[in-house]
C-alpha cells in the first residue's frame, strides 16, 4: 500500500473520515494540516505544522517529506482556493518522480479564472478527483499536462460505522431540550440566512411549507439585528397559518439528537449547500432514521443512495413549485424504506468511490515507474 500524505487547512468531517477511510484500507496516512489541530485517531499520524501556510513553512517541511519517502500527496480544497503553502507542496510533487499529485475539489465557487491558481494545480495534477459528475463536467476545457491524468468522482465520505448505530436516549435527554421544541410532526428546516428579507426564496418557502407542516427552523437569529428578529415575528403572525413553529438557537449535539428523533423530516430541497455541509445533514438524518426531502441536484452527491418516493423525497429544481405543491398536497408522507435500510443492504455502494481512488492512486503510481 502506498505512502500518503493528505494536506487540508482543517481537520474537519471530511478530511478525518477520507484519512481514517484510507487507514482502513491498509494505506500509511499522514495529515499536514494547520497548527493547533487535533488527530482524529491514534492510527493517524498528524503533522499540524502550518501556523500561516506560508512558503518558508512550506520548504522547512520538505525534507522531513523526502525522510518519510511520501508516494503521494494528496490536496483537500474544500473551495477553490489555494494558498502558498500549499502551492508550494503541489510543486515539490511535480518536481518529485517518485510522487503522485491528487487534488480534491470539494466544491467550485470562483471558477477557473486565470487568475485563480487552483487552475494550473488542476492542469498540472496527476489526479482529480470532485464530488459529483455535475462538478467533474467543470472541468471541461482546461489545459491538461499530462494525457493520462486520472479523474474520479470522490465524495465526503460517509462514517456508517457511526451512523448505523442507534441508540434510544430520548429518555435520558428530554429534560434537556425545551418545551417549545416538542412540536409533533414537525419539519426540521435548517435556518441559514444572517438576515431576514421576506422576497428570499427561502422565507417564502417557509410560508408554503407551514401550511401543511408545524415547523422547527434549526439554526440561531443571534447574528441577526433586533429589527429583522421583530420583523421576522410580525411577518410570520401577519400571514395568519395557524400551525406551530420554532426557532431552535444554537443546541448541544445531544440536543440536535433528539430533536431530530421527535421530528417528521429533514427538508433540504433549494438550499444552496457545499457536500461537505450536504453530507453533514444527510449523517444526522441516517443517525436519527430521519425522511429527507432534497432536490434533483442534491440528489447527485452519493447518487446510489437516493430513491424517491422509496427513501427521501425527491424535487426537481426546474419544477421547483411544481413539484413541492405535489409533495405538499400528500395525505401521507410517510416512506417505505429508511435510508439505513438501505445503506445496511448496500455497504459496498459507499465503498465504490474509494475503490475507484484506490485504482487511480495505482495507476498513477504504476507510471511513474
Amino acid at each position: 500500500m502506498a505512502k500518503i500524505a493528505l494536506v487540508t487547512k482543517h481537520l474537519n468531517a471530511t478530511s478525518c473520515q477520507l484519512a481514517l477511510a484510507l487507514r482502513e484500507q491498509q494505506h500509511e496516512v499522514i495529515i499536514l494540516t494547520s497548527y493547533g489541530e487535533v488527530a482524529p485517531s491514534a492510527d493517524i499520524q498528524v503533522w499540524a505544522y502550518f501556523k500561516k501556510w506560508s512558503a518558508v513553512e512550506a520548504i522547512r517541511l520538505l525534507p522531513r517529506l523526502l525522510l518519510q519517502q511520501i508516494q503521494i500527496i494528496h490536496l483537500i480544497l474544500h473551495d477553490d482556493r489555494l494558498n502558498t503553502g500549499q502551492a508550494f507542496l503541489s510543486a515539490f510533487a511535480k518536481s518529485n518522480p517518485n510522487c503522485v499529485l491528487t487534488t480534491t475539489l470539494l466544491h467550485i465557487k470562483k471558477g477557473f479564472r486565470r487568475t485563480n491558481p487552483v487552475r494550473y494545480l488542476v492542469e498540472e495534477s496527476d489526479i482529480v478527483t470532485c464530488p459529483t459528475t455535475e462538478t467533474l463536467g467543470l472541468l471541461r476545457g482546461l489545459n491538461i499536462r499530462s494525457a493520462r491524468q486520472g479523474r474520479g468522482i470522490l465524495p465526503p465520505v460517509l462514517n456508517l460505522k457511526e451512523s448505523l448505530c442507534f441508540h434510544d436516549t430520548a429518555t435520558e435527554l428530554k429534560d434537556s431540550l425545551p418545551d417549545s421544541l416538542y412540536i409533533d410532526e414537525a419539519l426540521v428546516v435548517p435556518l441559514r440566512e444572517s438576515y431576514f428579507d421576506e422576497k428570499n426564496p427561502f422565507f417564502q418557502r417557509l410560508l408554503q411549507l407551514r401550511q401543511r407542516h408545524p415547523l422547527l427552523l434549526w439554526g440561531s437569529q443571534e447574528d441577526w439585528t433586533l429589527r429583522d428578529r421583530k420583523q421576522f415575528m410580525t411577518w410570520m403572525e401577519k400571514n395568519k397559518i395557524p400551525l406551530q413553529w420554532a426557532v431552535t438557537g444554537n443546541l448541544t449535539a445531544n440536543q440536535t439528537q433528539l430533536l431530530f428523533q421527535n421530528s417528521q423530516g429533514l427538508f433540504l430541497a433549494g438550499m444552496p449547500l457545499t457536500p461537505h455541509e450536504l453530507t453533514d445533514y444527510y449523517l444526522k438524518a441516517i443517525h436519527n432514521g430521519l425522511q429527507v426531502i432534497i432536490d434533483d441536484r442534491q440528489a447527485r452527491l452519493h447518487a446510489d443512495l437516493w430513491k424517491n418516493g422509496i427513501n427521501c423525497w425527491i424535487l426537481r429544481l426546474d419544477h421547483y413549485d411544481q413539484d413541492l405543491r405535489q409533495w405538499l398536497s400528500k395525505t401521507r408522507f410517510d416512506l417505505p424504506e429508511r435510508l439505513s435500510e438501505n445503506l445496511m443492504r448496500n455497504r459496498h455502494l459507499m465503498d465504490s468511490s474509494l475503490n475507484e481512488l484506490n485504482r487511480l492512486y495505482n495507476r498513477a503510481l504504476i507510471q511513474l515507474r
